[in-house]
């Protein structure tokens, strides 16, 4: 029986930026939300990981909204010519995936053999260096974490995670992040495409 391929990743400013800001936002909540890559085939497995979606930050189990919030997902990708390849997870109590990450990830993982997780460290990030943990299929159904995220993942800057810390400190940009559960409030709420966040990143980190 032949191994499954070896992935890459390498985030953008944007993909490595935004899961932490929507984590920044809902400070005392779980955070949930998807990376997106171009719908390219890639022979060398190599991907590139430039857009993440936040999805909910009241959500304690795998609830028909998180599903509502997915399913909105995969019609953006459709038109943005894109895939889910990941999520991340910002839990407020208890460390790795838990339950719903690993469920999420198990059904993202029937379309995509090379989907991963990154768990938000906040100790990590508190000495602005890479701020996930990632987690990677090691079975059909299970997710093993990473010692070391070099092993997978890169950044296009390797000053980034620095940068983004001082900036969320001096600029508070997390505050203009919105997730679906904010559009279930508000109509208009840009959850999606997040443009004034993506404007804040390009100025500020890009």
């Amino acid at each position: 029986m032949s191994s499954p391929p070896t992935y890459t990743y390498t985030l953008t400013p944007l993909s490595y930026s935004l899961p932490i800001l929507h984590a920044a936002f809902h400070p005392s909540s779980t955070v949930l939300g998807v990376f997106l890559s171009p719908l390219i085939p890639n022979s060398s497995n190599q991907i590139e990981v430039d857009e993440a979606i936040p999805l909910i930050h009241t959500y304690t189990t795998l609830s028909p909204i998180t599903e509502v919030a997915l399913s909105l997902v995969e019609e953006y990708c459709k038109l943005k010519s894109k895939r889910i390849v990941g999520i991340y997870i910002a839990r407020d109590v208890g460390e790795g995936l838990g339950r719903v990450g690993e469920r999420v990830l198990g059904a993202l993982r029937e379309r995509f053999e090379g989907v991963f997780g990154l768990v938000l460290d906040n100790e990590k990030l508190s000495k602005g260096v890479f701020a996930y943990t990632p987690f990677i299929p090691s079975s059909p159904t299970t997710f093993k974490p990473q010692t070391s995220e070099s092993e997978s993942f890169t950044l296009t800057s390797s000053d980034l995670p620095s940068k983004l810390l001082q900036i969320i400190r001096a600029k508070k940009i997390h505050r203009n992040i919105r997730d679906f559960d904010d559009n279930l409030e508000d109509p208009d709420a840009d959850w999606l495409e997040n443009a004034l966040v993506k404007k804040d990143i390009q100025r500020f980190l890009s």
